[in-house]
């Protein structure tokens, strides 16, 4: 038998061999983990650089809209935008920084020593040194950039501008838009987010050229901007003219601190024109406090309406049924109420009165005794009706409520004083917006309307009318009607005082030869809180409506502290009589040549 030598190798076990493939198949497992770990690695570090690449090559454009246009209602232009240029300068490019410096401060209007170290900052890129620079100094500019020392890293970027073509024209109504396109007053601001529009945004890849241009065969993502909407108004540009005219010489003559005049047309809520002093020209805005910017007087002035508040006592009265066109109250020039005397203007007396002749002779004892006839809840539910201590709504910013001593908010402190003094038109303030609102009811038969300055809404070719909204039905035709013809024989006594001041008759003739107008004065005291009243000034206020029968127009004439005119009847008298002369023959209204006095002539003075 053969015999195995102790050389001969022994056999490998499976066990060993087992462990062997454990540690191989660890082995290959760290190697693919390390290759793999390896090649996310670089993926990423890739995907990193690249993403770096692409913030220094792509740009995130932001695409601006632009503002709508602004347009009295036959189109003329009354706000838009205009491209000036405005000056960049990227400093990291600049060479020169002292002389540069020196060059473009006067052209610029900023002092070198404030532009040189802005030039030397090499971090800066992309600084605006100057908005919307002059013409002239545009030309200079691009002369200097002609110059590759002097006028490297200079840009002139054409910027939109907001320009208001006729300065202070309808600037109340218009408003404003800031340096930055954003409304701060007037439309501007009340439509400012419809007229901005919405911007949009370009991501594109960019040369790495100087002037950074997209590369338009480069994929582009566009989200393209949305214009704003243009807006025609409701203004009529020659009654604006003319109301802002005749508020100017009357404030002048008057030496008066301000004024406000209103035409509505009274069918639509409509404004047609729309006048506050003082006046302000939106083109230079910085340059006004921001209170005169910001301010409509129309809309936010709130005073005593006095005697002008007595057309509405007599329409309510009639409307409920206290009293009739008939109806006699004994005006005995002063009575007592509530510890207090209450008067006339001067005191006397007109014995036996109707409404009418309580309108005529602006009698406060009269409106006093038919307030009382009337009574508390009835006269109050008529105020609210009318709009009054509430907004309009009226579309422009900043509108007032007025002030009523409402009886179920006043509780226990409550008097019926405040009835006899709201029934004159004391103790009550409103708005001019507010007034002539209601007067404008008495005007077209008993509706409320929404007063409005927007007349279209355009997109583009695409227009939306803005509709007429009725508030509500205040009184009936009847009532109206019965108002109407007190209000015209009133305007015929204004026309005896306003024809003699020319040297004409005493007696009642028409207030606007060859046509019917209604029209009531007043003349507020000017409440000063607890103080009581200022017996140095007054305000001198009109509120009518021509032709009475069918008005094509609501007048509010209201002039403050005018220190020649002690009465209404002297501040406003004149300056309502040429608003409507001066509007019949605007707006084509034929007169009537038998309506008129010996010694006028149509269209007079």
């Amino acid at each position: 038998m053969a015999q195995i030598s102790a050389s001969q190798p022994k056999p490998i076990t499976r066990a060993r061999i087992n462990v062997l493939l454990l540690c191989s198949t660890l082995l290959a497992v760290l190697v693919l983990q390390q290759l793999i770990q390896i090649q996310v690695r670089r993926e990423l570090r890739g995907r990193r650089l690249d993403e770096l690449a692409q913030r220094e090559l792509t740009r995130h454009e932001v695409l601006q809209p632009r503002r709508g246009t602004i347009y009295d209602r036959d189109g003329v232009a009354l706000a838009m935008n205009v491209n000036r240029p405005s000056l960049y300068v990227d400093s990291s490019k600049v060479r020169e920084p002292a002389k540069l410096a020196l060059l473009l401060a006067p052209l610029i209007g900023r002092d070198a020593g404030e532009l040189q170290p802005i030039l030397m900052d090499k971090t800066r890129e992309w600084t605006r040194l100057a908005r919307w620079v002059s013409d002239d100094a545009a030309r200079q500019i691009e002369q200097l950039q002609q110059d590759k020392e002097l006028g490297a890293g200079l840009w002139l970027i054409p910027e939109a501008q907001r320009v208001y073509p006729r300065g202070e024209f309808a600037a109340r109504v218009v408003g404003a838009a800031n340096y930055e396109g954003v409304g701060i007053a007037g439309v501007e601001a009340f439509y400012d987010s419809e007229i901005r529009g919405v911007t949009g945004t370009l991501r594109a890849e960019r040369s790495g050229s100087l002037d950074q241009q997209p590369i338009w065969i480069a994929p582009q993502q566009i989200i393209e901007p949305q214009d704003g909407i243009d807006l025609k108004l409701t203004i009529d540009s020659t009654v604006q003219k003319i109301v802002e005219d005749e508020l100017r010489a009357s404030v002048e003559y008057q030496q008066a601190e301000g004024g406000t005049i209103i035409v509505m047309d009274p069918a639509t809520g409509e404004i047609l024109g729309m006048a506050a002093w003082p006046p302000f020209d939106p083109n230079r805005y910085t340059q006004y406090p921001p209170e005169v910017v910001n301010r409509n007087n129309a809309l936010t002035d709130v005073y005593e309406p006095g005697s002008t508040f007595k057309v509405l006592l007599t329409a309510i009265g009639l409307q409920v049924g206290a009293f009739t066109t008939e109806t006699r109250v004994n005006d005995t020039g002063v009575v007592h109420r509530y510890g207090w005397d209450i008067g006339n203007w001067n005191r006397v007396g007109n014995g036996a009165i109707t409404p009418g002749e309580m309108l005529y002779h602006s009698s406060n004892v009269g409106a006093l005794l038919f307030g009382e006839m009337i009574g508390r809840e009835r006269f109050y539910d008529y105020v609210k009706l009318l709009g009054y201590g509430q907004p309009t709504g009226i579309d422009l910013g900043g509108e007032g409520t007025g002030i009523v001593r409402w009886p179920e908010e006043l509780g226990d402190q409550w008097s019926d004083l405040y009835l006899d003094q709201n029934s004159f038109g004391q103790g009550i303030a409103v708005t001019p917006i507010q007034h002539i609102t209601a007067i404008a009811a008495v005007a077209n038969g008993g509706t409320l309307m929404w007063p409005h300055v927007v007349r279209e809404k355009c997109q583009g070719e695409q227009c939306t009318p803005v509709q007429p909204r009725v508030i509500r039905r205040v009184f009936d035709q009847a009532v109206t009607d019965a108002v109407r013809q007190m209000l015209v024989r009133n305007s015929e006594n204004y026309g005896a005082f306003f024809w003699y001041t020319n040297g004409n008759a005493y007696f009642d003739q028409p207030l606007v030869p060859g046509y019917r107008v209604a029209a009531k004065t007043g003349t507020s005291q000017i409440s000063l809180g607890a103080a009581g009243y200022d017996n140095n000034a007054v305000i001198g206020s009109v509120v009518g409506f021509a032709p009475a029968e069918q008005p094509r127009i609501a007048v509010l004439v209201k002039i403050d502290r005018p220190k020649k005119a002690a009465y209404g009847i002297e501040a406003a008298i004149p300056v309502y009589q040429h608003i409507v002369s001066k509007l019949m023959t605007h707006f084509r209204i034929p007169p009537d040549p038998h309506y008129v006095a010996e010694g006028q002539t149509i269209g007079g003075p």
